[in-house]
């Protein structure tokens, strides 16, 4: 029973160990233009300047599929701009020429990277009266002792904006997704990706279904 017991404490302090290397996810640094009033957007062009074309698609395609879950209307733009990084004009007159109401740009702003140490854990027994001598509980109990060990944190952020195209163009929206610790791009886009398209539900950016 004893052993068994001890099993469970390590299962439970890998447990701890596991859940505090799991990536976390947030938004901040979010602004939407109050002035803006036109509804909305219907169609939307997705742009995620990456120098990388791999890295880019990965963007596009989790927005596109996103925002098509909600009943948006999205298309990437790697279909239809065949640069690795399409300067503004471009944009603009692919924008113009396909009828796009809002332009969805996505850019890294920061990767950082930082070293630290896992926090110490000290675990006792689980029935500490099960330890007794001819009839007394004695003053010492066995412990698991887990000291930290040395981890690396990396952070991406990375700015999304959301322009509106009638009007000669004006950004309506823009937000920051923050993540910590994943070192796959799918990873990082999904799941900043699954915090702005309900955000921008929420504002009325976009509507589902429409």
């Amino acid at each position: 029973m004893k052993s068994l017991a001890h099993s469970h404490r390590v299962v439970a302090v890998l447990a701890l160990v596991v859940l505090s290397s799991c990536a976390s996810t947030k938004m901040s640094h979010m602004w939407r233009d109050p002035s803006y009033t036109s509804g909305p957007l219907n169609k939307l062009l997705v742009v995620a300047v990456r120098t990388d074309q791999a890295r880019r698609k990965i963007w596009e395609d989790a927005f596109v599929a996103a925002l098509a879950r909600q009943g948006v209307n999205a298309t990437p733009s790697y279909r239809l701009i065949a640069e690795t990084l399409p300067d503004t004009g471009r944009v603009n007159r692919i924008a113009r020429e396909g009828k796009f109401d809002g332009v969805v740009l996505v850019g890294r702003v920061s990767r950082k990277t930082t070293n630290g140490v896992t926090a110490s854990l000290d675990v006792g027994p689980t029935n500490p009266s099960s330890h007794a001598w001819n009839g007394w509980e004695y003053g010492f109990s066995d412990h698991d002792y887990y000291p930290g060990y040395p981890i690396e944190d990396e952070t991406v952020k990375d700015e999304i904006k959301v322009w509106a195209t009638g009007g000669g163009g004006r950004m309506i929206w823009i937000g920051v997704g923050e993540l910590n610790d994943s070192d796959r791009e799918e990873d990082v886009s999904d799941q900043i990706i699954s915090l702005i398209v309900p955000q921008l539900l929420t504002e009325g950016v976009i509507a589902a279904g429409v």
